[in-house]
């Protein structure tokens, strides 16, 4: 009886040893406003959220909740795992209502999320992918070229739109985009479905196409990237055009954006619309030029239905146009109306643009507005900081907080005068020959937009008009700038330069050299020429790229850092000799990409580069300023693996950094900054902290970047009190461990 009694007990007890390990973490805070002054309901929110060791064991554990404690539908995958296997960044999808205008506290918490209504449903038929999001239905054809195909409304005589097709035109070929290679369910979740294209234009012109649909949303997002693989160093790109066939909707009215103006409106007439932004202060409508900008969306109308387009960043990737027929909805990426692009071998380029088919009245007016970009999640700073998953990060209070206001700052003066510096467009490295000069103000342009210019008009920092290629990662400094002060719009800025380090910056294909594939270029007046030199293993970085990729889940980021990262294990055993900062940063990049991936061949290369550099540049130089970024890379290593030899040689350098008349350099106190906090040296702490007060994080691209790296690194390390002994505490070492270094 006594055991037939216990029976039931002993059940939930099995069932609860059996059951998934359940989060363990205080509710994370994530702000949402709505900024374009738009109705959205059920509006999509992607946004990843880092956890500390140990909180999270699934990605299925966690869901979001309102304002009023309500359980949103939720969806999340793990971007990231601690060496442990709980989550370190979870991407997290969910919907939610705001109204025009406002702003919504939303929480992450622990516990599974309710089910969803009315999941996108995906099905592979053999020959195509058919996905419907209850508000739409597509498909993704195998054997033949469409982005999407068989748009359509729900509902009876509704309208059949489509197919999505592309076409590249480069040199002498017009290329029409081919069957895809291969397709990929990247993402097959209940709230969010990613499919992924690959393939050729057939004129050494690759696609890779990623296509996004949100349940019971009516309209998908499509990233279009382009990979010159053309052999020649340069070839003439003229134009990228996406064609939607509309004449099922019988359009009759179209409405566009333009920035600081209501929408402009008329009727839809034989002539057609066709509107045109050539730079980024001016735009052509129809056959008149105007000074402004266009918003970079067009929608139609009729007693059918709606179909438009919007493209994110549309002004500032000029030259793009829009053109509509009651036939065609037309967008080109590059617009055939303007001169030809100049491709370099190698360059690649990523356009953002939403398409949206709908009944009357089935979306708010205007919806462009909102399709330009997506809502931006903003995950409490002080958690992001604390929870040790983003390196370097710090706390807006503390410590930390003048820092933080001072890199804030910063980081809107540098795209202030981003915007406003004078350069020469030219189309060459060097502007010398006469009636090429061609006045620009700004980083804008497809090519150079998320990038910096060096200062002046017609500078000779290397050629004329060198574009900073964001050495000393400007992404990395924007990424921790943007997680400290929780702006939006410097979350915005770090996508930007984080596309452009992924695509532009980038040797993703070189046929005369491929053993350079996958390396980064240095700083170049055109961005991706080869005519002033290759690859410079003294100015290469990964970790803004991880950290952007970490901020958003944009996988492509993640592929560009783990593709220099292999060619930096391929030259790990054949550098001969170079300057300390050669051995340094292939050491941070490496690291970087390990923390990202796990991949023991990076940390392995990262000990070659480090024991090779600690050979050939001793510790008692320390009047050199490069050999600084050496003993921050040894720093890194020492983190992570706990090398004596280098901890050895980090300890000689400090010392002798704090001699009378060692180094002032800046750069010099990052080391410093980490003896400090591995001994407790309360004089090396003071001396880094009074540097650390003393930085000048300037207006434009290199002092930014160089000065805002170095404030995050030594902020983070110096962030809480030192020791008391000269050994660290084990809580001390596992927060140098996760802040100052790339831990896996």
């Amino acid at each position: 009886m006594l055991i037939r009694a216990l029976l039931p007990l002993l059940g939930v007890v099995l069932s609860l040893c059996a059951a998934p390990a359940h989060a363990a973490f205080a509710p994370v805070a994530i702000t949402v406003a709505e900024p374009d002054g738009i109705e959205r309901a059920h509006w999509p929110l992607t946004v990843s959220v880092p956890l500390p060791r140990g909180a999270l064991q699934a990605a299925s554990q966690a869901h979001v909740t309102d304002d009023r404690g309500t359980a949103l539908p939720t969806q999340a995958r793990a971007l990231a795992a601690w060496p442990d296997g709980s989550v370190r960044w979870l991407l997290v999808d969910t919907q939610v209502e705001l109204r025009p205008r406002q702003t919504r506290q939303l929480q992450l918490r622990a516990g599974p999320p309710p089910p969803v209504a009315a999941p996108v449903q995906v099905q592979e038929e053999g020959e195509r992918i058919v996905v419907d999001t209850g508000a739409l239905r597509f498909f993704v054809p195998r054997h033949h070229f469409a982005i999407v195909e068989g748009l359509a409304a729900p509902g009876k005589a509704q309208p059949v739109l489509g197919p999505l097709r592309a076409t590249l035109e480069a040199g002498e070929r017009v290329g029409g985009a081919e069957p895809p290679r291969s397709i990929e369910i990247l993402e097959r979740g209940p709230l969010r479905t990613r499919i992924a294209l690959r393939g050729s234009y057939g004129n050494a012109f690759d696609y890779v196409i990623r296509v996004d649909a949100y349940a019971g949303q009516r309209f998908v997002r499509v990233l279009h990237t382009f990979i010159n693989r053309h052999a020649a160093a340069f070839v003439s790109l003229k134009r990228i055009t996406l064609d939607l066939p509309i004449a099922e909707l019988k359009p009759g009215d179209y409405h566009y954006g333009v920035v600081g103006e209501r929408p402009r409106s008329g009727d839809l007439d034989d002539t057609g619309l066709h509107v045109l932004q050539l730079d980024n202060t001016h735009a052509r409508i129809g056959d008149a030029d105007a000074e402004l900008q266009l918003a970079g969306w067009l929608e139609l109308t009729s007693s059918r239905g709606v179909v438009g387009v919007a493209s994110r960043w549309f002004w500032q990737e000029y030259p793009q146009s829009l053109a509509a027929t009651r036939a065609a909805l037309t967008m080109n990426l590059w617009a055939p109306e303007t001169e030809p692009a100049k491709a370099g071998v190698g360059a690649a380029k990523t356009h953002e643009l939403t398409l949206w088919l709908a009944p009357p009245r089935g979306l708010p007016p205007h919806v462009g507005a909102a399709l330009t970009r997506p809502l931006v999640g903003v995950v409490d700073p002080t958690w992001i900081a604390t929870s040790g998953a983003l390196p370097q990060a710090i706390a807006p209070r503390g410590a930390t907080q003048e820092f933080a206001r001072k890199a804030g700052e910063a980081a809107q003066r540098y795209l202030t005068r981003n915007a406003q510096e004078r350069w020469n467009d030219c189309g060459e490295v060097e502007c010398t020959t006469p009636g090429l000069a061609r006045p620009r103000v700004g980083a804008f342009g497809m090519w150079n937009w998320g990038d910096w210019n060096f200062r002046g008009y017609e500078d000779r920092t290397k050629g004329t008009d060198s574009w900073g290629n964001l050495e000393y990662d400007t992404t990395q400094v924007l990424a921790l700038s943007a997680a400290v002060s929780g702006d939006p719009d410097l979350y915005d800025a770090t996508l930007a330069a984080a596309r452009h380090a992924a695509d532009v910056d980038v040797i993703h294909a070189y046929p005369t050299r491929p053993e350079w594939v996958g390396m980064n270029h240095p700083k170049n007046p055109l961005h991706f020429s080869f005519q002033l030199g290759g690859p410079d293993l003294g100015h290469t970085w990964t970790e803004g790229l991880v950290s952007a990729y970490w901020l958003t889940g944009d996988e492509r980021l993640l592929e560009a850092a783990r593709g220099i990262a292999d060619y930096l294990v391929a030259r790990s055993q054949g550098v001969v000799r170079g300057n300390p900062r050669q051995w340094g940063w292939p050491q941070i990049a490496l690291l970087a990409v390990y923390q990202a991936t796990g991949e023991a061949d990076y940390v392995k290369a990262a000990r070659s580069y480090a024991e090779r550099g600690m050979a050939a540049h001793p510790a008692s130089a320390p009047k050199q300023f490069k050999l600084a970024l050496l003993g921050d890379a040894l720093a890194y290593l020492h983190a992570l693996t706990g090398d004596p030899a280098a901890r050895a040689w980090l300890e000689q350098y400090a010392a002798a950094i704090m001699q009378p008349g060692g180094n002032d350099d800046a750069r010099a106190f990052a080391p410093v900054a980490y003896v400090a906090d591995l001994t407790g040296d309360a004089a090396m702490r003071a001396a880094a902290l009074q540097r650390l007060d003393r930085l000048d994080l300037g207006s434009w691209g290199k002092p930014f970047s160089v000065n805002g790296r170095l404030g995050f690194r030594i902020a983070s390390l110096l962030s809480e009190p030192a020791p008391a002994a000269a050994s660290a505490t084990p809580a001390a070492k596992q927060r140098r461990r996760e802040h100052g270094t790339t831990t896996h």
